[in-house]
């Protein structure tokens, strides 16, 4: 059961979806990144999978570049992005380090250590809360929550956890992804 405001992917992963992002040129393309492995390149319009590539474990972030990157950290990576504003990947990792690379460069552009720092936001509630650190009043009269993935079948209804959360930076929308494999 879908909503008019989302809809179930076509070929989704085999396991939880970890990471979507919207390609930053235009709101066609979805990637997304799963437990299962695998990152997919979804057309949205057409629903339609475009290509899939299998790596050998887990896939817990992923990011769209035009050129092939190659880095290492020594742990599973858990975040990547993108800034083409001055053409650096970032990278962040179990290995409690955050690392910059420069396409132009065969070598990472700066490690930085961050032991013991970082937070996580989790909703295993299925709700996406909007906030804003301004604590003007009119600033904090924009925040919002709302409730999702939720699935209702025989008066009981189904609640999962949002698993990822990405951003399209020119709609000023978002797409949330749970374990159930699909969008909304």
């Amino acid at each position: 059961m879908t909503g008019s405001n989302e809809f179930k992917l076509n070929q989704p992963p085999e396991d939880g979806i970890s990471s979507v992002k919207f390609s930053p040129n235009t709101s066609q393309f979805l990637l997304v990144s799963s437990w299962d492995t695998s990152v997919r390149l979804y057309d949205v319009p057409a629903n339609s999978m475009r290509l899939k590539y299998q790596h050998t474990g887990a896939v817990l972030d992923c990011a769209f570049y035009v050129e092939n990157l190659v880095g290492t950290h020594d742990a599973p990576i858990r975040c990547v992005e993108y800034c083409p504003e001055v053409n650096v990947m970032v990278t962040g990792s179990w290995d409690q380090t955050v690392k910059l690379w420069d396409p132009r460069t065969p070598c990472n552009a700066g490690t930085f250590s961050q032991p013991e720092k970082g937070y996580v936001l989790s909703s295993i509630e299925g709700r996406v809360a909007v906030e804003y650190l301004d604590p003007s009043p009119e600033v904090q009269k924009k925040k919002y929550a709302f409730k999702c993935h939720r699935l209702k079948e025989n008066n009981i209804e189904q609640i999962y956890p949002v698993n990822a959360i990405s951003f399209h930076n020119i709609h000023n929308t978002f797409a949330t992804a749970m374990m159930g494999l699909h969008l909304q």
